[in-house]
């Protein structure tokens, strides 16, 4: 397990603790900070085979730049991306899930998986797309991870302010909930 955090030293379960790096807060707030919390078989040795990526998007510029290391990973490793994109009206009142209701043409979904298609497209990388539709964000990510069989969650999550370490609601419980190996990447 590899962990980043503020001036925290960065641990690598497979290098003895002398190698353990430590981090300037200044520096991780320049490069972004990442972290992955190894899960399953990824806690016993590193991945020796291809791995099976999800990531959630949103079309914002933190979901695309998770999209991005997802992409990365995939093209060093040769590994599958599935771009998860979920359209909740869970929590909606009645007249909002009206107005949010799924449409024929889906236009504004179609418009962020293409685009992260495309980048697909730029990385040489394949990339399958899902979309889910009526569930909380978190319990889509979580069942798709689930039923997929994916080892790796990657998720660009929106820098954390102040000194406790919190990437949001869906991220905490994609955390606490979650079997499979997550990296959470902020830009």
């Amino acid at each position: 397990m590899l962990v980043a955090i503020g001036k925290r030293v960065v641990v690598d379960r497979f290098r003895p603790a002398s190698q353990h790096h430590f981090w300037d807060t200044e520096w991780i707030t320049r490069l972004g900070l990442s972290v992955a919390v190894a899960r399953g078989a990824h806690l016993r040795e590193p991945p020796e085979r291809r791995l099976n990526i999800l990531v959630p998007v949103r079309g914002n510029k933190v979901s695309r730049h998770g999209a991005e290391v997802a992409l990365a990973l995939a093209r060093a490793g040769a590994s599958a991306v599935t771009a998860l994109y979920v359209m909740g009206t869970v929590g909606l009142g009645a007249a909002q899930r009206r107005l949010r209701r799924p449409t024929r043409s889906r236009r504004h979904e179609e418009t962020i998986l293409k685009d992260i298609v495309e980048l697909a497209d730029r990385y040489d990388t394949r990339i399958r797309t899902a979309v889910r539709v009526d569930i909380a964000p978190e319990d889509a990510i979580l069942r798709q991870a689930r039923l997929g069989r994916y080892d790796l969650i990657v998720m660009g999550v929106g820098r954390p302010a102040g000194e406790t370490l919190y990437f949001g609601k869906i991220a905490a419980a994609v955390l606490e909930n979650s079997q499979h190996s997550i990296l959470f990447v902020s830009s």
